[in-house]
């Protein structure tokens, strides 16, 4: 079904048959249940996302052993992020924490592929984006700023993409 069909069918709705539909929306999509509560309920506490920076820290550096260090985690917390957080800056710190973790996988691990590292890149320029899409940029910038000079030698090109992603977004055309 197109969104313009579901609009109008959705418009068609009564309030009590709309409210029905996102209860039963809820009960069946936790995802869904967060937000409403996050939404309309003052006493819901703001989500912190700590289980799901704790799927991504565990992808990478495990109780034992080592990480298997795939991307794909992070972009699937991020998914849930987005679709829970109250607010923009909940979903900044979620995408930092990403690259962050990415990083010192790299530096603990050495050297990694070249898909890894795009993926990095792309998370860090996500959140560059969006930082400067809601004036944000000067908040994030020290964090941003970190995150690039820790990547000093790692290959790929990786430093040299997250530089220009910085200077693009947080520098003002000054490297870090």
């Amino acid at each position: 079904m197109k969104t313009s069909t579901l609009l109008q069918s959705l418009k068609k709705c009564s309030k009590a048959e709309f409210v029905e539909l996102l209860l039963e929306i809820a009960l069946f999509h936790p995802t869904v249940e967060n937000l409403l509560r996050a939404k309309f309920d003052s006493t819901t506490p703001v989500p912190d996302f700590e289980s799901y920076k704790g799927a991504v820290s565990e992808e990478f550096f495990p109780d034992w052993g080592c990480g298997n260090g795939s991307p794909s985690i992070a972009y699937r917390m991020l998914q849930r992020v987005e679709s829970e957080a109250t607010n923009i800056q909940q979903v900044l710190d979620f995408l930092f924490f990403c690259v962050e973790t990415g990083v010192q996988y790299t530096n603990d691990y050495g050297d990694i592929h070249e898909e890894f590292y795009m993926a990095f890149e792309d998370l860090f320029e996500r959140a560059a984006k969006l930082a400067l899409a809601n004036g944000l940029s000067k908040v994030y910038s020290q964090q941003a700023e970190n995150i690039v000079t820790s990547t000093a030698g790692i290959g790929w090109g990786f430093h040299d993409e997250l530089n220009r992603i910085f200077i693009e977004y947080f520098a003002g055309g000054e490297a870090a």
